[in-house]
């Protein structure tokens, strides 16, 4: 079988590289296209567009870019010319794999969505109704998510979350440096999200310096191209003792005496190995505008940790409410008792309802 995988971007090529390693050992005969960036291209056997960046540019927005767009499309359409795809796999990605599922359409190549956008955070019915319209099966990764694309979509399936085969989870307590602290900063993987928490969060450091003289700060970069982008930044704070890592976050965490990262899929990573955590969560000034006014979004918690719980389990700072004074303070309190703010955890690993081989029962259905 011929499958063509589409992933944007960290986080969907991750979750996608291990999908496709699944596919993989279920059957090693299957024959896996792909457009992603460098994790799922050293797994397929075919690799026809990067889509995690060019240039230090987010791939969303180079892809409302007509050239790009027409590049891509002209690179997937020779595949679909040439070759014969059986199905196609969407792995998360909004905007992108929303324009793309029109092409694969007009193939009359069936449609399988890994993990949706948000609608089902913000109980989008009118939005998940085009995911549901185009796939036809769809594989969720958090309860919630099921439930609200189940009452839509009878073909949707769940297994628990895939994190428990990507990262190591520690089977002994943490152990703390209070003495020496390092604070590991998660700013996203997108210039858009460097430019609305990173910052709030070197100014947070810069507070943080004066308690702490011994303080190390790391800060991984998750592709080489945002390097110049991130260095940016740090030129007005050279007096930082920060570090950048070219290697995952995951040692970096596990490193770590407090993270303070952006919302999305890594404050899950953070809180699996154990790590006090501050998350920051922003959208653009217009964006958030149209978010609270047009669509009339309203959301208890913005964090996957307390979204999931429906409880503040990790404090957030939530768009104007981001003030490095404030969070240098929380900070404060959590570097001097690191233990006391893990304590609740449990409660978010239960939510996401680990099991084992979860990839592989994902990989079963996606090719059944």
């Amino acid at each position: 079988m011929n499958l063509l995988i589409i992933a944007g971007e960290v986080s969907g090529d991750l979750y996608a590289s291990y999908l496709a390693k699944a596919i993989k050992q279920v059957s090693p005969n299957h024959v896996i296209y792909a457009i992603g960036g460098s994790k799922l291209k050293s797994v397929a056997d075919f690799f026809i567009f990067e889509s995690a960046s060019h240039h230090g540019v987010s791939f969303s927005k180079q892809f409302l870019n007509f050239k790009l767009k027409r590049s891509l499309t002209a690179a997937l359409q020779h595949v679909l010319d040439n070759h014969s795809i059986d199905r196609a796999i969407l792995v998360d990605f909004q905007h992108f794999n929303t324009l793309i599922s029109t092409c694969l359409q007009s193939y009359s190549i069936p449609i399988y969505t890994f993990i949706t956008p948000n609608f089902w955070m913000w109980q989008s019915t009118r939005l998940a109704k085009k995911i549901c319209q185009y796939s036809e099966k769809i594989i969720c990764i958090f309860r919630p998510e099921y439930d609200f694309y189940k009452s839509l979509h009878q073909e949707t399936y769940y297994f628990g979350h895939p994190l428990s085969e990507i990262i190591n989870i520690p089977t002994s307590p943490p152990i703390f440096d209070t003495t020496n602290p390092i604070i590991t900063l998660l700013p996203g993987s997108r210039p858009q999200e460097f430019s609305l928490y990173l910052n709030a969060m070197l100014q947070t450091c810069d507070s943080l310096l004066t308690h702490y003289p011994t303080l190390t700060l790391l800060l991984p970069v998750s592709n080489k191209h945002y390097e110049p982008i991130i260095q940016s930044y740090l030129n007005h704070y050279q007096h930082l003792p920060i570090t950048l890592l070219s290697e995952s976050s995951h040692d970096a965490i596990q490193k770590s005496t407090l993270v303070i990262s952006g919302s999305g899929s890594a404050t899950l990573e953070v809180i699996l190995l154990d790590r006090p955590l501050i998350v920051l969560a922003a959208l653009p000034p217009f964006t958030y505008w149209i978010a609270k006014y047009i669509l009339q979004l309203k959301l208890s918690y913005i964090s996957l940790p307390n979204f999931l719980t429906n409880q503040s389990i990790i404090p957030e700072f939530v768009q104007s409410k981001i003030h490095p004074k404030t969070i240098s303070n929380h900070a404060l309190a959590m570097l001097k008792n690191p233990k006391k703010y893990i304590f609740n955890y449990f409660i978010v690993k239960k939510c996401l309802i680990f099991q084992k081989n979860v990839y592989k029962h994902i990989g079963h259905e996606l090719l059944n």
